[in-house]
């Protein structure tokens, strides 16, 4: 069990490259490597569940979004906490000068069942101007 949620979190990110590191994968996890351009990648993946209409296996709902939180944080910083049922964890960004906290774990649901609407790339590009201007948020 690792130490901390950040110890956690990283190594479920870790993991979701490893899942995609093998031949025939839909997308090149040498790509995967924590910049914001990767998540588009991870839109990708998940739009082939929302494609074929497939269930999003809860493990895989979890190492994606464990990949997306790790960009953010990468970028922006922050801390997770505990959440609810559709966002167990939250990264909240921009302490102590505001709290912005990114819901990722539902939008990553969202991406697989209603397609290109959820986008990821789309709800990632929303953090940044939060974080410029120092406002307190809630990405959901």
């Amino acid at each position: 069990m690792p130490a901390t949620l950040e110890a956690g979190m990283e190594s479920q990110a870790s993991d979701f490259i490893v899942a995609f590191s093998g031949k025939g994968s839909p997308i090149d996890a040498s790509e995967l490597d924590y910049s914001p351009s990767t998540i588009g990648l991870v839109d990708q993946v998940l739009n082939d569940f929302y494609e074929q209409k497939a269930e999003l296996p809860e493990d895989l709902h979890f190492l994606a979004s464990a990949y997306v939180f790790e960009v953010a944080r990468r970028e922006f910083g922050g801390r997770y906490l505990r959440g609810d049922d559709e966002n167990p964890f939250v990264l909240v960004i921009g302490e102590p000068d505001c709290q912005i906290g990114v819901m990722i774990m539902g939008k990553v649901s969202g991406r697989a069942i209603n397609g290109p609407e959820d986008s990821l790339s789309f709800f990632y590009e929303g953090i940044a101007p939060l974080v410029a201007k120092g406002v307190s948020a809630t990405l959901i």
